[in-house]
């Protein structure tokens, strides 16, 4: 089983970094507007319904992703994946909370231009 692991490992990065650059670019292309939506509302869903039960800020694909990284004897990642991320990319330990806030209020923000981009275009 473990092989698999480290197939999926590098997998569930790619699809990381897919969800999280189309939350933040996929309202830029009209084509995509709808799905951008669906996929916006499914991560504040996840973070702020799920979380109630799972834990803040809950993210599947991080608690999968996480499993993943345990199996492999990586560890569990004690920050959210956008911080871990922004670590691995830097080198920087920013503060996981500060994070947070930032990657909430910039996703609120952005869903707010998707609904509103999306209600102008069901409306005309």
């Amino acid at each position: 089983m473990k092989p698999l692991y480290f197939v999926l490992n590098p997998l569930f990065h790619a699809v990381h970094i897919a969800i999280v650059s189309f939350v933040l670019l996929g309202w830029l292309i009209p084509e995509a507007r709808f799905a951008h939506l669906i996929l916006s509302l499914l991560t504040l869903g996840s973070w702020f319904i799920l979380g109630r039960w799972m834990g803040e800020g809950y993210c599947p694909v991080s608690d999968w992703h996480w499993k993943i990284k345990e199996s492999l004897g990586e560890g569990r990642p004690a920050m959210t994946y956008i911080t871990f991320l922004l670590h691995k990319a830097t080198g920087l330990d920013l503060d996981s909370d500060q994070v947070n806030r930032v990657v909430v209020y910039v996703t609120v923000a952005i869903t707010m231009i998707s609904l509103t981009l999306n209600l102008q275009k069901w409306i005309a």
